[in-house]
């Protein structure tokens, strides 16, 4: 005599993840819908993928900011390390804490700085600063910033456990210079924009000698919001690969768009342990 088949019903909730939920149910979340994905999408289609939660370096920044935006409109939680009280606010989904990212101690307390949640990765939008928006401003960041900052980053994640990690890149690093228009060549290495990409370029070397599932995206032309209009709507980039072919003068990329395309990769493990040159 065969035993009776047990039904079990559940309800569509059960396949949803609060963001206040531990690692270990983060953990048990991701596994049951490795195993059951179709069935879980069915009971709720507004779900795609488990609630995440990310460390931010760069939050308060132009691009920073979107991201937060992006992170949190899709229902995840992060925490950001900034480097000036009062730059972001906090809010529903984020957490703020004050702290640079030269100094390991400040990264470590960070990772727990939001109880019972550990970042799944980080997304770093960290730039350098010019004493103005003039390219031939002199630049105010210490030497080395976006370089060390990164290395620091990367030790203390993989000493947690944790080796993601996307970082927001420009056209002209690495094998992307060769198919960088002349012109803007020309512009770089003119004004004090190359010390950024000097940086960029170390950091691009260095990160490739670590342990981490990295991914840098190398932006076209970032095109800042406007303060006088609204923002520009976020789209879907093209991605023109590791060395940009095909990169023109008038190639440019919006904050907003990068954000999105910046969150996309760190949610959808994409192009890990690749570079990608993106436009608009």
């Amino acid at each position: 005599m065969h035993p009776r088949p047990l039904l079990v019903i559940l309800h569509p909730s059960f396949f949803v993840l609060p963001p206040s939920s531990s690692g270990r149910q983060q953990a048990n979340w991701r596994l049951l819908n490795g195993f059951y994905p179709s069935f879980s999408k069915r009971l709720n289609p507004h779900l795609t993928r488990s609630t995440m939660h990310f460390l931010l370096l760069g939050a308060s920044g132009r691009t920073g900011k979107h991201v937060v935006s992006e992170l949190l409109s899709q229902g995840h939680t992060a925490v950001a390390l900034v480097r000036t009280a009062g730059s972001i606010a906090p809010q529903a989904g984020l957490t703020v804490v004050t702290g640079s990212p030269l100094s390991k101690a400040d990264i470590k307390s960070a990772l727990t700085a939001a109880p019972s949640l550990t970042p799944s990765a980080a997304i770093f939008t960290l730039n350098t600063a010019r004493k103005t928006d003039s390219p031939f401003a002199p630049p105010i960041s210490p030497p080395r910033l976006l370089a060390d900052s990164c290395a620091n980053v990367c030790a203390v994640l993989e000493e947690a456990g944790i080796r993601r990690i996307v970082v927001m890149s420009t056209a002209g690093v690495g094998d992307s210079w060769k198919n960088l228009p002349w012109l803007s060549k020309a512009f770089m290495g003119w004004t004090n924009i190359k010390y950024a990409l000097e940086d960029h370029t170390l950091l691009d070397k260095e990160i490739r000698a670590t342990n981490m599932d990295w991914t840098l995206v190398r932006g076209s032309r970032l095109e800042y919001d406007d303060p006088k209009k609204p923002a520009a709507a976020a789209k879907d980039v093209q991605t023109l690969g590791s060395a940009g072919v095909g990169m023109g003068m008038a190639d440019s990329v919006s904050v907003a768009s990068a954000a999105k395309f910046l969150v996309k990769v760190a949610v959808e493990g994409l192009f890990i342990k690749e570079a990608v040159v993106i436009r608009d």
